[in-house]
């Protein structure tokens, strides 16, 4: 039997399995559906069942992760982004100014180490601790990221991503005390993905061509202006089509869009290969933990100086770090139902804006004189 057939098949059979134990479970439900299938593809990669390097990885990370980010942009719409409420928009501004202000530092300290790579890697974890790893995916290959370097930043990535969703679970009731409680009118509840509505046929084809439509035409735009990386037009483009009304209209639109994103995180989970941290040994680990731990101080330290509500900065924070797989897995855990909408809106609000300020700060390390 040809061997990426069986890849295939193995891949969705994780995917599948994580979204039943999702479903099928509480505490799977609290966890997120991609945590577990990133965990579970990365344990069979470290045994040995599944191979570390396959063209079916390849294809995750480039055209179906392409597509995936189209479908979950369509979902962006700017009027729901607009009524999420002063509060929720702040929080999750200050979570990405923490992650920028996290991966600047750890530029600074780590740059004799990593020298010209450091504004390829900083841009690229910046990317995906406002967004999520499709961030990362994206700009790391836009910025050219080594297959050592993306492959041992995955891996610390994925743990530092694991290690925080249990500390934004356990850190609001640790600090509830220093942090008034929210005022209920100041945030509004969006209404989830529609990952359990039917796919008409018809809706199905319309997608999937349009997804590729837009692919094939940033590829163009690329090929036509090179300094503009490929992502960055499938980003805008994408938020562009989305804002059209007939688009939510689509039945299937977040279902897609969710498959897409759980598929490849198994490819991400059989790219997390502890051996591969050896080479850059405890630097890596070290340079994504000042991200993820100053994204931390600078979230809560500065709000609690602005007297913020406490769960949604761990809200906005998770929505960040993980994006909104994980914030809906921080509502669900910390008890908070009337948060999913809020935290699902901003993880896709990370997803459309983390392309642009990954970039950005590459090339500002690069201005500075990092890289």
């Amino acid at each position: 039997m040809d061997e990426s057939l069986t890849l295939w098949g193995i891949l969705l059979t994780l995917t599948a399995l994580g979204l039943w134990l999702e479903h099928r479970f509480r505490w799977a439900a609290r966890v997120g559906s991609s945590l577990i299938i990133l965990i579970l593809a990365a344990i069979c990669a470290n045994l040995g069942v599944i191979p570390q390097q396959s063209p079916v990885y390849d294809t995750i990370y480039g055209t179906i992760t392409s597509l995936a980010i189209v479908w979950l942009l369509l979902l962006v719409n700017l009027q729901d982004v607009r009524r999420l409420g002063r509060s929720a928009l702040l929080a999750f501004a200050l979570a990405s100014f923490g992650t920028l202000m996290g991966a600047l530092l750890a530029s600074l300290l780590f740059h004799s180490r990593f020298l010209g790579d450091t504004p390829r890697l900083a841009g690229s974890l910046a990317a995906s601790y406002i967004g999520g790893s499709i961030n990362f995916v994206g700009v790391g290959r836009a910025l050219n990221l080594s297959d050592l370097l993306f492959s041992a930043a995955t891996t610390a990535d994925n743990l530092l991503t694991a290690v925080w969703l249990a500390i934004t679970l356990t850190l609001p009731s640790l600090l509830t005390r220093f942090y008034p409680s929210r005022d209920a009118g100041d945030t509004v509840t969006v209404v989830p993905l529609p990952t359990t509505s039917a796919i008409a046929p018809v809706d199905l084809a319309i997608l999937l061509s349009l997804a590729m439509a837009l692919l094939v035409l940033s590829t163009a735009l690329n090929q036509f202006l090179p300094s503009i990386p490929t992502v960055v037009w499938l980003t805008t483009l994408s938020l562009a089509v989305a804002q059209f009304k007939w688009i939510r209209y689509l039945r299937g639109t977040g279902a897609l869009g969710i498959f897409g994103l759980n598929l490849f995180f198994t490819a991400i989970g059989a790219g997390t290969h502890l051996p591969s941290l050896i080479p850059v040994g405890l630097e890596m680990i070290l340079f994504t933990t000042v991200i993820v731990f100053t994204h931390g101080v600078v979230t809560f330290g500065l709000g609690a100086l602005l007297k913020w509500d406490v769960e949604l900065l761990a809200l906005a924070s998770q929505a960040a770090i993980g994006g909104p797989t994980t914030a809906v897995a921080q509502a669900t855990g910390r008890h908070q139902p009337q948060l999913m909408g809020v935290g699902i809106t901003l993880g896709l609000v990370g997803y459309a804006i983390a392309n642009y300020l990954g970039l950005a700060l590459a090339q500002v390390l690069r201005w500075i004189g990092l890289g």
